[in-house]
């Protein structure tokens, strides 16, 4: 059995989070697991790590634990003791933060940690290049991308998604952001650099921010001083089980991922991009990181320079003067992920990885004496 742990789990709210809930929902009947889950306030993290240890070491020591799966780099450290402790296979996920985090000594020990696992699963090429910058071996690094269900963000009821969300956008193209803010975001750039462009060249245009974070105030204020206050609905954290957060998606018009480069902190992937295409908008992102593998030229956005705002407003008034092309973009995006990042394909790629690991690791593995 694996065991597989994570310390972003719902009902706290995030991309990791969707993350690890949609892949244990799609594991579910391909591989034997057990799921040692936190999903409430990282500030006790440190709490949660020394009960998954000693909840895994119980396992172990019954005979039950053939591999064990870490969601995020942080934790790896944690997987060098399972690991030896155990006698049994570690894997890892790295995202993105969880290789630049810049906290002294961090990218020490999580590199070196790293490197004593059985295999890391990055979720962006580029994230593998950054893994194997740090000495972590080719032969246990492996590619595989976020994934998404279409389904989830299809509007089938007869009420509009902008009415769910208490609001009307009657007669507005509605532009939608969906992610935690916080510098990397680009949230506080658009709405100061871009958003008043967009709005004196098009006055009925709604941004709607899903998401909460540090620099809420700072967004409002300046939204405020850039006079398109009544432009922009900040709607806070949305919670994943219900209709709110795919109302945010379903009721807009155009995706917008205006991400920044920030020292110590990278997007790894980019799930709310494809999301976005899941939801029939096309994309309008930041050429970024592990963004690039996410959003495909001409498939489902388009890719644009991230320190050029003149480009942003570019981009978004052609799709929002061309409404037509503006649709047939959002049905291309959406057939475009359906294909690519199907969560029930990428869940047979983890438990195909997790196969070999036990497999692997049979031969090898010895007892655990109480």
């Amino acid at each position: 059995m694996i065991v597989y742990i994570t310390r972003k789990f719902p009902p706290s709210i995030g991309g990791m989070q969707r993350f690890n809930q949609k892949l244990t929902e799609n594991l579910a009947g391909k591989i034997p697991f057990r799921l040692i889950a936190w999903g409430r306030s990282q500030r006790l993290m440190p709490c949660f790590l020394v009960y998954a240890a000693l909840k895994t070491l119980r396992l172990g020591m019954r005979g039950e634990v053939t591999a064990v799966y870490l969601s995020d780099g942080l934790m790896a450290p944690l997987g060098v003791v399972l690991k030896k402790l155990l006698g049994v296979p570690v894997a890892v996920n790295i995202h993105g933060r969880d290789i630049a985090f810049a906290f002294p000594g961090y990218l020490t020990v999580v590199p070196w940690a790293l490197r004593r696992l059985d295999r890391v699963i990055c979720v962006s090429r580029s994230l593998r290049e950054i893994c194997r910058g740090y000495g972590v071996p080719e032969k246990i690094l492996e590619v595989i991308p976020n994934g998404v269900d279409v389904a989830d963000f299809a509007w089938t009821r007869e009420e509009r998604p902008d009415r769910v969300l208490g609001r009307d956008f009657s007669g507005k193209t509605v532009l939608v952001t969906v992610g935690r803010l916080v510098p990397k975001k680009g949230v506080d750039r658009f709405v100061r650099d871009i958003l008043p462009a967009i709005v004196r060249a098009e006055p009925a245009v709604v941004y709607l921010v899903a998401g909460d974070g540090p620099l809420r105030e700072e967004i409002v204020r300046t939204a405020r001083a850039a006079g398109v206050e009544e432009n922009l609905v900040m709607l806070g954290d949305l919670p994943m089980k219900g209709d709110l957060l795919k109302a945010a998606y379903c009721a807009a018009d155009i995706f917008v991922m205006p991400n920044v480069r920030v020292s110590g902190d990278i997007e790894g992937f980019g799930i709310v991009a494809i999301e976005g295409g899941a939801a029939g908008l096309p994309v309008v992102a930041s050429k970024l990181q592990g963004i690039r593998e996410a959003v495909v030229e001409g498939e489902n956005g388009d890719l644009l320079p991230w320190d050029d705002p003149g480009a942003f407003v570019d981009a978004l008034l052609s799709l929002i003067r061309d409404p037509a092309r503006r649709r047939r973009a959002g049905d291309r995006a959406r057939a475009f992920v359906a294909e690519r990042y199907g969560w029930d394909s990428i869940a047979g790629r983890y438990a195909s990885v997790f196969r070999r690991l036990v497999d692997a690791g049979a031969s090898t593995r010895r007892p655990v004496s109480g």
